[in-house]
């Protein structure tokens, strides 16, 4: 046996997924360093931080390493990283999400009119979409607002929503304030995990970026017209508007940055591909039982085709959301065949698609991306004319 396999055949399971760990965490604060100044892009990467931030703590916990958590009283870890799966299981309860969300903006742009007999008027706008210089969309306002939103009162009826609303105890809008403690939180944590990774010798390469933004706002209540039917119209037509702002943002601006890659580049495409797949079965499940027909999204889902699950893998897709590298048994998932500490993840890859390569897999999952991102654009439609410089 030589050195090297030796040295493959030696590697404690709960190393390799501290490695990870420290590999993730040496891409992230490079990226961090890199947009700096780039509001939209911060906003999008806030899930992805958070997410790793709270697993690495879990992880660190588990093997009793001595790991000091900061205060945070601005927002919660737990739920900002939940925003990774791209709202909930069930569309239905998405639906109130997305419907609060769009409410609670509503609310707050409409009672910025000077005149109040202007609110029933709808001339205010209360959605910004952001697009990059090819015109894909690439953000939102709202599902912005909705990173930082309560998981638990999002889920509430509108109805119940407007009654908190006018007792004067719903904390609507976020405070700048708020918004700098939680950097400040997340800073932190990725400060005390600088320290435990500092003297890990791994280089990590970034391609420069000069995306320029532009925005376009609308007025939800009336620019959104994807399906007929009370609340579905406008909710539909959000939830799949979010859906592609996410897309986007991953293929469109974050991908714009990668250059070398021991695993974080994969994680992050294959956790929005496999939830933004997850999502739009569940509207079609939805729609489904509730008999609800448009030849148009009909055709959108035969051509994204969807149903063809080759990529789609529960035990990665937990690999990828945590750091244990193993299935709901506690069985170690890299195969004696494939391990190497050499290679990205170490042959998790290749023991979970068959052989399949890891830039193999991350090719395939890009295509896919891209292919969801131009027929959602195209299904949804939205008048992206005359976009202004943001």
């Amino acid at each position: 046996m030589d050195n090297d396999s030796k040295e493959i055949k030696e590697i404690n399971k709960s190393e390799l997924t501290l490695l990870q760990i420290g590999y993730d965490f040496k891409y992230i604060m490079e990226l961090l360093k890199k947009i700096n100044n780039d509001s939209i892009t911060i906003i999008g990467m806030i899930p992805f931080v958070s997410l790793f931030c709270y697993e690495a703590i879990e992880v660190f916990d588990k093997y009793n390493i001595g790991f000091k958590v900061p205060q945070n009283h601005s927002f919660s870890l737990h739920d900002i990283r939940l925003k990774t799966k791209l709202f909930e299981n069930e569309y239905s309860r998405s639906k109130n999400i997305i419907l609060n969300c769009d409410y609670l903006q509503d609310y707050i742009f409409k009672h910025k009119l000077k005149f109040k007999f202007l609110h029933k008027f709808n001339i205010h706008y209360n959605l910004g979409i952001f697009l990059d210089d090819d015109g894909n969309i690439v953000g939102n306002s709202q599902y912005g607002y909705y990173i930082f939103q309560d998981n638990k009162m999002l889920k509430k009826k509108i109805a119940e929503t407007e009654k908190i609303m006018y007792t004067g105890k719903l904390h609507y809008e976020i405070e700048p304030e708020d918004c700098r403690e939680y950097g400040r939180f997340c800073g932190t944590i990725i400060a005390y995990i600088n320290n435990i990774f500092d003297e890990l010798n791994f280089n990590v390469k970034l391609n420069e970026s000069d995306v320029r933004f532009f925005y376009k706002d609308i007025n939800t209540n009336k620019d959104l017209n994807l399906i007929s039917g009370k609340n579905d119209e406008k909710a539909l037509t959000l939830y799949l508007l979010h859906l592609l702002s996410t897309i986007n943002f991953v293929l469109k601006i974050l991908r714009k940055y990668e250059n070398t890659d021991n695993g974080w580049w994969l994680k992050v495409y294959y956790i929005t591909y496999y939830y933004s797949v997850q999502r739009l079965l569940n509207i079609k499940n939805y729609m489904n039982i509730n008999k609800i027909t448009n030849d148009k999204i009909q055709k959108f889902y035969s051509v994204i085709n969807i149903d063809a699950k080759e990529l789609i893998n529960v035990n990665f897709r937990n690999c990828m959301m945590h750091y244990e590298l193993i299935d709901s048994n506690k069985n170690f998932l890299i195969k004696e065949e494939y391990l190497d500490i050499k290679e990205p993840l170490f042959g998790l890859v290749e023991s979970c698609f068959d052989g399949t390569k890891y830039n193999e897999l991350k090719n395939k999952i890009i295509d896919k991306l891209d292919k969801l991102s131009k027929e959602i654009q195209i299904l949804l439609n939205i008048d992206l004319s005359n976009p202004k410089r943001f």
